[in-house]
């Protein structure tokens, strides 16, 4: 299956599109002291490539927060830059899609009735690169975050929880939730394509996760966010049989 077909079908299957609708639309970005996309990565859209040989989701974002309480790490643009350190362009449900080309398995969002259930999914490590003082700089995502409780940088990693998928009663359209802007949270929401495994509270007086301001840019500065699924337990035992 090519990349444009399999973008397509799970673009299809995620919100209904036609794959005329879902066709990729490439974003240059080739300004001076920012980073700019591998030739050999494709371009699925506005602001996120897949690079096939290494099974990776890239996707372009600005810094919009550097000092405050999370609910987010990644959210749409003009959504919830108020609570989220990276904003971006690229299309939830093409997120969603671009992480199923690089072989990730979804599992289920965060559930709170009758009981709570944490979200689950394939876990994915999320790496940074940008440019600082005209040098290319990394950084792993999580040390833009910081607990409050530890004081330390966020250890656990993301799940590919794959947000809610529903149909609305009404229009009988299927609606992605994710397209509201939960891109990759710290808080958990049944929303979010990425979420952390464990209990975390939206709730003002119960947050855990604030922006670790001395780690991250300033504001505005462009970023590639790189999304690789980690081998999980059982396929690690299967490659070393």
């Amino acid at each position: 299956m090519s990349i444009a077909h399999a973008l397509a079908t799970a673009a299809t299957l995620l919100v209904g599109q036609s794959p005329s609708e879902s066709a990729p639309r490439p974003t240059p970005r080739a300004e001076v002291g920012q980073p700019t996309p591998d030739p050999s990565w494709k371009a699925l859209g506005s602001d996120i490539w897949f690079d096939p040989a290494g099974k990776r989701l890239i996707l372009g974002c600005r810094v919009v927060l550097r000092e405050g309480a999370l609910e987010h790490f990644l959210c749409s643009k003009n959504t919830k830059e108020h609570e989220s350190i990276l904003a971006t362009t690229a299309p939830p449900r093409l997120i969603h899609a671009g992480l199923l080309l690089t072989g990730a398995e979804p599992g289920k969002p965060v559930r709170f009735d009758p009981k709570f259930e944490p979200p689950t999914g394939a876990t994915i490590a999320l790496a940074l690169e940008w440019y600082e003082r005209g040098e290319k700089r990394t950084a792993d995502a999580r040390t833009w975050v910081s607990d409050l409780k530890s004081k330390k940088p966020l250890e656990t990693e993301w799940v590919f929880a794959g947000s809610d998928l529903f149909v609305d009663p009404i229009t009988k359209e299927k609606i992605y939730a994710a397209d509201d802007g939960d891109l990759i949270t710290v808080a958990n929401f049944a929303s979010s394509i990425l979420d952390l495994p464990f209990r975390s509270s939206a709730g003002d007086a119960d947050r855990l996760f604030v922006a670790r301001t001395e780690a991250i840019p300033e504001a505005g500065t462009s970023v590639f966010l790189i999304l690789k699924p980690k081998p999980s337990a059982d396929r690690s035992k299967k490659s070393s049989e």
